[in-house]
Parts: structure tokens; C-alpha cells; sequence
């Protein structure tokens, strides 16, 4: 190599033909000479830092100037080759399962049942309020509580009235001054009965001769004593037991509510159903009512007897209301209820087979569907929402659109 350089410095040719030369023969003995391949490694540094304040670092021991407190040693290792060794053999092609079958919505239109949430109610239907046809005092109180128990017949209070007194001793007056009067006669029982009394309290008053000073008042239904009145409501008189307000003592006048008396032989189911399925429910529509907290216990048949013309502003639903009959005493007044409406028209949308539920890796905000079908509509949130149905099923959907 010497040899050649002199050569070329000797025939004086250009400088640039060494140059070119000298970077040939490094390029040569570069490929030549294989030099060993070495890892090279962080070492371990150590640094000071605080444990509420991990942006205040330091390389010394000390206080956080933040918060005052001590700083904790910190130590940064060196990096690791990961090992491989130990991971898994990937299985063969010939253990992957085979029998995984891929299905597709199809758009049909489906009976579906809607099944819409609910509780049992009072039947307005059955109350019975007793009012004062007299002023007066009330003298003695035979009920005290609320949902106190009464039958038909049965004494709630008795009353002293001016007004009642008075009539009595013309009713007197007149058996004794003019007893072959029949027409006066029967006005003047007619109008004590328009009071308030019994018949056979008017012929004790007869019997006797002299007048009551006390007049009982009976219960005209069977049921459970409340109050009435917007006091009443704003005390939650239905909802919670305690004494009633009304005492010994207190004075009434003609027609002032003085109890009420609910009768839960029958109740109703309010159900809500949503907005979208309010066009298939319609009144006479066959509904199943089973208990929340009795799945196991009988349902019970009943009918669509009215649906509400209101949506209500806090969840798009509207009340369907339906008549059970209660005479076992069995449904609570608050109890809650699922029904499940028979609509008379199907569905249509896209249909999956029920087997197809999705598992686990189904799309955020879904669930997978508990009842025992369903039919998939496209949902705000991009889930689909679900119809019960009898051979298909779809995911549920959690978003601010889901039933």
C-alpha cells in the first residue's frame, strides 16, 4: 500500500487521486477488522424528591419548600433487556375453535311485549269522605289514627248540634200536639235522616221522648281512616301513620271534612312506558303485573284501562294505569311492579337470534340483555336500545336514551 502511494505521488498526478486512494484503503481494512458488539447501561442515580410534590427534585436530603416535608430518596435503575424466554409458544392453527358463527341483523316486523316499570297506587275510586251536615262540637272520638281499620256501621264520633237538637223536639213537638199528621210527620223524620241520623235513631228519639244531646256519626264504608284537606296532604296524612288531627273538643261546621275512608279492595298499577312505545299501547290491552319483590308469586292479569296524555319532564314516559283487584289484601300501596303490555301491532326494526346476546367485549355503555329477547334500535348514544321479543335478543344500552 506504501508502494502505491509513493507510486502516485511520483508520476504527479493530482492531490485529489491520493485522496480518493487513502479513502479506498480505509474502506478495505474497515470491512476487514470485525470489532465485538457491546451493551452498554445506565447506571443507578439517586435523587431526592417530595412524596405530596413530585415536580420539587433534588440530589440532596432536605424539606419540600412546598409543604415542609422531608424529602424521600428516589432511585432510578438501569435499563433491563426484557427476557422473552419465558413467554408462551404460539398455539397452531389447528387449536383455534372453528365453530364461531357470525350473524347479521335481519329487518322483520316481530310481536314484541313491552314491559314497562311501576307501582301500586290508591284507587281514588274507592274513598269515602265524611263531612259534617251539621255544626256542632264533636264530643267523643272513637278513631285516633291513621289507616285505623273500621267496618261499615261502625261509630267514628259522636256530636253535639244546636241544629239537631232542634229538630228532634219538633219531631216531638208534633207526635204530641198532632200525631194523626202523617205528612208532617214523615217531613220531619225525613229531615233528621238528611241530618245525618239513622233511621232507628229516629225512632229511639221517638220511643224515648226526649232528645239526644249526643248524636253518633257511623262509618258508611269499610276501610282505613285518613284525613282530608290540603293540611292533611301537605302532612303526608296517606303516606305516613300518627294520630289524626282532628280532637275531642273541636268544633266543625255544615259540610267541613272531617275524615276520609280508603278502601283498597281495589288499587291501581301505574306503569311507565316510554315515549317511543306510546303509539302500541292502547286501553283494553291484556297486561301481566308481577311483584319486584315477589318474582316467584303468581302474577296477576289486569287491562290497560287508561294511558295518560302527559309525558312527564323527568324521564320521557307516560302513565298507564291499570285496575287490580285487591280483595286478599295482598298489594301495598308503594309496592313496585313490572307489567308487561301485549301490543296488538309488531315491531319492526333489525332482528338478531337471541343466542347471539353479545359477551364479554361488547361495545362501551352496553350491557347484555337480561330479559329474554329483544329488538335493536339505533340509540342516541350509539348503542341500540331493546323490545322484548320472543326469538331475539340485543344488547341493552346505560346512556342518557336507554330503557
Amino acid at each position: 500500500m506504501v508502494y502505491l502511494v509513493d507510486f502516485l505521488m511520483r508520476t504527479g498526478r493530482h492531490a485529489q487521486r491520493v485522496s480518493t486512494a487513502l479513502l479506498l484503503l480505509l474502506l478495505v481494512a474497515g470491512c476487514s477488522t470485525k470489532q465485538p458488539h457491546e451493551h452498554t447501561h445506565a447506571t443507578a442515580e439517586e435523587y431526592y424528591t417530595c412524596p405530596m410534590h413530585p415536580e420539587v427534585v433534588q440530589d440532596s436530603p432536605g424539606k419540600c419548600p412546598v409543604c415542609g416535608m422531608f424529602l424521600v430518596k428516589k432511585t432510578t435503575g438501569p435499563a433491563v433487556d426484557a427476557d422473552t424466554s419465558a413467554l408462551p409458544t404460539p398455539a397452531s392453527s389447528a387449536a383455534t375453535p372453528t365453530d364461531v358463527q357470525l350473524v347479521h341483523p335481519t329487518t322483520s316486523a316481530e310481536t314484541t311485549t313491552i314491559t314497562a316499570p311501576g307501582v301500586i297506587s290508591y284507587d281514588p275510586r274507592q274513598f269515602e269522605r265524611v263531612s259534617a251536615r251539621v255544626g256542632g262540637r264533636i264530643e267523643r272520638l272513637y278513631v285516633r289514627y291513621r289507616f285505623q281499620p273500621v267496618k261499615k256501621g261502625q261509630k267514628l264520633y259522636d256530636i253535639y248540634s244546636p241544629e239537631l237538637l232542634t229538630e228532634q223536639q219538633n219531631l216531638l213537638f208534633i207526635l204530641k200536639n198532632k200525631p194523626v199528621d202523617e205528612t208532617l210527620l214523615t217531613s220531619s223524620r225525613r229531615k233528621l235522616e238528611l241530618l245525618g241520623l239513622t233511621t232507628g235513631q229516629v225512632r229511639a228519639v221517638e220511643k224515648s221522648g226526649r232528645p239526644q244531646l249526643r248524636i253518633s256519626v257511623y262509618s258508611p264504608a269499610s276501610g282505613y281512616v285518613t284525613e282530608v284537606g290540603p293540611a292533611a296532604e301537605a302532612d303526608g296524612a296517606l303516606e305516613q301513620a300518627g294520630p289524626l288531627g282532628i280532637q275531642e273538643g273541636d268544633y266543625v261546621q255544615t259540610g267541613q271534612p272531617v275524615l276520609q275512608l280508603i278502601n283498597t279492595t281495589t288499587v291501581w298499577a301505574l306503569l311507565q312506558v316510554y315515549a317511543a312505545d306510546l303509539a302500541r299501547v292502547q286501553p283494553g290491552q291484556a297486561v301481566e303485573i308481577t311483584l319486584n319483590d315477589a318474582p316467584q308469586a303468581a302474577s296477576r292479569q289486569g287491562n290497560v284501562a287508561l294511558v295518560e296524555p302527559l309525558i312527564t319532564s323527568s324521564a320521557p314516559t307516560a302513565t298507564a294505569r291499570v285496575y287490580l283487584s285487591n280483595s286478599e289484601q295482598q298489594l301495598k300501596i308503594g309496592q313496585l311492579v313490572t307489567g308487561r303490555i301485549q301490543p296488538a301491532t309488531q315491531a319492526t326494526g333489525l332482528w338478531v337470534p337471541a343466542a347471539a346476546r353479545p359477551r364479554p367485549g361488547y361495545p362501551a355503555g352496553c350491557v347484555p340483555a337480561t330479559r329474554q329477547s329483544a329488538t335493536a334500535r339505533s340509540g342516541g348514544n350509539g348503542c341500540p336500545h331493546r323490545q322484548p321479543s320472543t326469538n331475539h335478543a340485543w344488547p341493552d344500552c346505560s346512556g342518557p336514551n336507554s330503557r
